[in-house]
C-alpha cells in the first residue's frame, strides 16, 4: 500500500481530545460544542467515544479537513493511554467506506489507517473495496492486484476472511468489466490462499474458463503451475474445468477444435 502521510500532534493528550471532541461537535452541529467535547472527555474510554461520535460525521467532514482529522484520529488511538489503531480499526473503516463524501480523501484515510494497522488490514482492504465501489473509484486499486500475495501474507487474518476479500475485489472487477484484472486477482487467490479453502474449486474453475476466454496475452503456465491448482486437479476436484485446463495445456490447434466440438455443451455450461 501507499506510504502513510506523516502526521504529528502538538500538545497534552487532553487537548487534542478536547479538540477533536470540538471539531466533531461542530460537524454534528451541538448546541454547546465546549460541553460536549468536555463530556466527551471525562467519559472512561475518550477515544472509542471519540469514534463512536464520529460515526456518519467526520466522514463527511470537508474534503481539505478530512483526513488530518483522522490521522489526529489515529495519533490518539496509538498513544499509550489508548488500547491501540486495531481497537478501532474495523469502525473507523467500515464508517468511511459507507459515508465518506470524497472517494480520494476516504481512500487517503483507509490507506492510512491500513499501513498503521496490524491485525485488521484485511477489515481496512475490504472496506477499501467497499469505498471504490461505491465512489466509482475501483480503478485506483488495481495496481494492488499484483501486490495481493505478498498483501495477503501480512494480514493476522484466517484463510476464510483472507479469501472473503479477494473474492470481494474479484466480484466487484467483473461488475466493473475489468474481466483481465479479475483473473489476475483469482491467480492470487489460488497463490496465497490455497487448495484447502473451501472457495478454491470455484475461484480455479472460475479461472480456468476466464484463461479460455481472455482477450488478454496470458501464460496458462502462470495458472496451471499454482501448487494449489495442481493439487485441486489431481485430487479430480475440478471436474470438467481440469479437463479445459489439461486441454489448454496440451492440445494443439486441431486437437482444441476437436475437443471444443465434442465438448460444445459442456463448454457452454461452463461459461
Amino acid at each position: 500500500m501507499g506510504a502513510t502521510e506523516m502526521f504529528f500532534v502538538d500538545g497534552e493528550l487532553s487537548a487534542q481530545i478536547t479538540e477533536l471532541a470540538q471539531f466533531i461537535g461542530a460537524l454534528k452541529q451541538v448546541g454547546d460544542a465546549d460541553k460536549f467535547a468536555a463530556d466527551l472527555s471525562a467519559s472512561s474510554d475518550p477515544v472509542q467515544t471519540l469514534v463512536a461520535e464520529s460515526q456518519g460525521v467526520l466522514a463527511k467532514a470537508p474534503e481539505d479537513k478530512v483526513e488530518a482529522a483522522y490521522n489526529q484520529l489515529f495519533a490518539l488511538a496509538a498513544s499509550a493511554e489508548s488500547a491501540g489503531i486495531d481497537a478501532i480499526a474495523r469502525n473507523v473503516s467500515e464508517d468511511v467506506a459507507a459515508h465518506a463524501d470524497s472517494g480520494v480523501a476516504g481512500l487517503r484515510v483507509l490507506n492510512n489507517l491500513y499501513n498503521l494497522a496490524d491485525s485488521s488490514r484485511a477489515q481496512v482492504f475490504s472496506s477499501m473495496i467497499v469505498l471504490a465501489v461505491r465512489t466509482h473509484m475501483l480503478a485506483t486499486l488495481v495496481p494492488q492486484i499484483s501486490q495481493l500475495p505478498k498483501l495477503l501474507s501480512e494480514w493476522s487474518a484466517s484463510s476464510d476472511e483472507k479469501a472473503d476479500v479477494v473474492v470481494a475485489l474479484r466480484n466487484a472487477l467483473d461488475a466493473e468489466q475489468l474481466g483481465n484484472e479479475a483473473y489476475e486477482a483469482e491467480l492470487a487467490f489460488l497463490e496465497a490462499v490455497g487448495a484447502a479453502n473451501a472457495q478454491s474449486v470455484a475461484v480455479a474453475t472460475s479461472a480456468i474458463v476466464r484463461f479460455a476466454n481472455l482477450s488478454a496475452v496470458c501464460d496458462i503456465d502462470a495458472l496451471a503451475s499454482l501448487d494449489s491448482v495442481q493439487e485441486l486437479s489431481k485430487g479430480g476436484k475440478l471436474g470438467p474445468a481440469g479437463d479445459l485446463l489439461n486441454a489448454l495445456l496440451t492440445f494443439d490447434f486441431k486437437q482444441w477444435s476437436q475437443f471444443a466440438a465434442d465438448k460444445a455443451a459442456l463448454l457452454s455450461e461452463l461459461g
